[in-house]
Formats: structure tokens, sequence, C-alpha cells
């Protein structure tokens, strides 16, 4: 289908206008009475933890600092002590957050157990920005803790970190606790006035979906481990290129487009298939994870969803998603942030818009805090985080494999990434051999399930 007869994604509609329209589609879902949920504390101070202080969380908890209403930082834990020094110097040096921090040192948490105490110093939400595979340990016993949360995604890495979450899940819905998820694109108004245009049948019968993630990524490295860091340290400083860690990037990055894709066809698929591998990702310093993928997820009445995802510098550089129905195709989404236009920088505010471009990573804490507060609508995206991070997961399981992959074999898979115990001089999962090389999938041959 040419361009001429695609059905544009939606722009340059008012905040007002977009949230009446997805409201009047479905697109933002009937939830739970505030009750226990809401913050309601004589105090209206939001007193704010930080569980993983990379650079990605300090930037999610920036965000945090900025929403409407008191808030405050008292607590910040992390495996590395450096990593909570390095975060604080970023975020007091930032004019407009600085007065909303208060971490004094006995409040700083080092170690495994850091999340721990982060959960016990008296928080009322926590940031769960740690490298994915602590993610469904840490968001059950924030659940537990009854604490609200923003939880990075992908929010697991195997089938039983899946279900633990489902189980976390129950349990924070009974709580009435808000929950986010860094899946920024729910809660951008430009997808979600695209989501109600399909619901409203836009584009008629759907018959196929296409996401592309395909970045620069690394190249070839042959840099191995320093001498003076444990391979378990190694390996979580780098916690990008390890599949027990990452879930690799199709998970880690790409979930992205298919969280998309799930909402679009408002389901998870069915089965996959694909294929992906290691054509530049050579070398000592490349981890264990592939630089592409390729896989066909099927959903009911035949409906394909195919996802392109690749790190491979030199190539196509595209990120975008794409439905094709029975009256047209639409894009909802082009570019890294998923914006559409020639427009540079994000701006700060819910809807607002810099050189017409929305910062949905602001929405979503945006909406969080009002969620907290009672201000707006109940946030809940624990459900569509998990199986959105499952979808990436039954993907790489049949990259990985070269086999046909279905949901429920993949979500019964007792396959676990993870050591045996947790310690910075414990062997992780994935350890090198005499050249230090690791080990790496191979269609055909790698267990899938």
């Amino acid at each position: 289908m040419n361009d001429a007869h695609d059905l544009e994604s939606a722009a340059g509609l008012s905040r007002r206008d977009l949230l009446k329209d997805s409201l009047a589609a479905g697109v933002l879902a009937a939830q739970p009475a505030f009750a226990a949920g809401v913050h309601t504390g004589v105090d209206e101070t939001i007193r704010l933890g930080f569980i993983g202080c990379g650079g990605r969380g300090t930037g999610a908890c920036r965000d945090a600092l900025r929403t409407d209403g008191p808030v405050k930082l008292v607590a910040m834990g992390d495996l590395f002590a450096d990593r909570i020094k390095k975060s604080l110097a970023s975020l007091t040096g930032i004019r407009e957050v600085r007065d909303r921090i208060d971490v004094p040192e006995d409040r700083q948490f080092i170690g495994f157990d850091a999340y721990r105490k982060v959960l016990e110093a008296d928080v009322d939400v926590v940031l769960l920005t740690t490298p994915p595979h602590f993610r469904p340990q840490h968001y059950a016993a924030a659940v537990a803790a009854g604490k609200h949360v923003f939880m990075e995604k992908p929010c697991c890495v195997d089938a039983p970190g899946y279900r633990k979450l489902l189980a976390a899940n129950q349990a924070a819905k009974a709580k009435k606790l808000s929950v986010v998820v860094g899946l920024q694109r729910r809660h951008q108004y430009s997808y979600r006035r695209a989501i109600a245009r399909i619901r409203e049948g836009a584009v008629g019968k759907i018959h196929l979906v296409r996401t592309y993630f395909n970045m620069s990524g690394a190249g070839h490295s042959d840099r191995g481990k320093p001498a003076d860091l444990s391979e378990m340290e190694y390996q979580i400083r780098r916690w990008g290129k390890f599949c027990w860690l990452s879930g690799d990037h199709i998970v880690e990055q790409a979930v992205h487009e298919i969280d998309v894709a799930n909402w679009i066809m408002d389901a998870h698929p069915l089965r996959a298939n694909g294929m992906g591998g290691r054509q530049v990702r050579t070398g000592r310093g490349n981890g264990d994870i592939f630089d592409h993928h390729f896989v066909e997820y099927e959903f009911g009445d035949g409906v394909r969803h195919y996802c392109q995802a690749r790190q491979i510098p030199g190539t196509w550089t595209h990120v975008s998603d794409n439905v094709h129905g029975e009256k047209g195709m639409m894009t909802l989404g082009s570019g890294p942030y998923g914006l559409q236009g020639k427009g540079r920088g994000l701006s700060r505010g819910p809807g607002k818009k810099a050189n017409g471009r929305e910062n949905p990573y602001q929405q979503e804490h945006d909406h969080l805090f009002a969620s907290i507060r009672g201000t707006g609508p109940h946030c809940f995206d624990g459900d569509h985080g998990a199986d959105s991070s499952m979808t990436a997961i039954l993907g790489r399981m049949a990259t990985y494999s070269g086999r046909v992959v279905s949901w429920d074999d993949a979500v019964a898979s007792e396959l676990r990434l993870a050591p045996a115990h947790y310690a910075l001089d414990a062997d992780p999962p994935a350890m090198p051999d005499e050249s230090g090389a690791y080990p790496i999938a191979m269609p055909g041959a790698t267990r899938a399930l």
C-alpha cells in the first residue's frame, strides 16, 4: 500500500482531546477505586526510594522528582557505592530538583540486599531500575512492603521471573497500589490517540503488524575482563552484554515495540518462530548475546507480527510501529522515542511539546504520581509490562533455538537464568573459556525451554 493511502498517526491534538478520545475508545480501562492506594498522609510529601543507580535509573529519578506536588528522594540502593555517588552528584547538580533530595550516608545502601534496606527506609514509592534480571525479586518485595512502584522495562528475563511477576501483580492489585512500567509509549498521547483510532476501526480488520528496533549498537571488541574485577562484578557492570542480566537486546530494547504490537492486538501471541545470530558481536568484550533477531509472532485468526531487532554498526537504523488492515495502514510512531516530525528535544510537562515533541518519559512519572495522590486515573501497568516482557522472551527462545515455540510452553518453562547464589565472588551463569569467550546460543542445539 503506497504512502498516499496511509492513515496518518495522531499529531497536533490537544491533551484534552487525546484523553477524551482515548477514554471514549476504552484505551484507558476502568480501574479500581483509589482507597488504600492513595497517598493521604497529613504531610503530603511523597517519599521516594531509588534502587539501581545507573544512568537510566538516574534519568528516571530526575523525572520522578520533577513531578507536581511535594516529593523527596530519601533513600538510594545499589550493588556498588560508586554508582550511588555518581548518581547523587548528577541529581544534585540539577537546580530544579536539588532541594528535593535528602539522602544522607546512612540512607545510602550497598550490596545485593540494598533493595530491602531501601524498602525499610519509610518510603512511599520505589524506582526499580537495576539490571532486569533482578526486577521480579525486587518488585515482589516492594509489593509485599506495600510500596507504589515504577519499574523499568523489561520486567523479567525468563519464565520463572514472569510467573513471579504475575503473582506480585495480583497482590499489588489487591492492595490498590499504583504501578508504572517504563514502556513509556503507553503514556504517550499520540500513541493513545492512534490506538483509539484502531479500536474505532480506522484500519479495519488487522492483517499484519510490523515493528523495528534496528540501532547501530556496539560492534567488535577484544577487550576482556579487567584483572581487578571478579567475573560476577564484570558482568553486572556490563549487564547489557549478558543474556542472564538483560534478556538479550530483543528483550531489553525491542520490548518497546513488542509491547506496542501486543497493545494493538490487545493480546499476547500464541507462538513464535524466528532467526538470529552474531555477525559483528565477536571478541571477548561482547558477552553472549546476539546482534540481530527476526521474529514472526502469530496471533489468533492468523494475524502476524513481524519483529526486527538489530544492533550492528553501519546498518539501517530505524525504529517504528506499523499496522496493516483491510482499510489501509497506520504508523503509530517512529524514531527512538516513537515521535513523529523533525523537531528536536523533549518537553518537560505532561502533554506539552517542545518543537512539536512530547516527553513520554516525564509523562509516565506524572501519571504515576497523580495516581498515587488520587489526582489522576489509577495507573496499573503491571499486567502488560509482564506480558510484553514474556513476549520478548518468547521471541528470544525462538531465535536462540531455531524452533517454533508456543506461548504456553514458554510460560511453563523451568529454565531459570540465574547464578546458584548471589555474591561478587560467585560464578555467574555464563562463564568464559580460557580465551575469554562465552558460550553462544546455537540454533538447532540450544535448549529453548
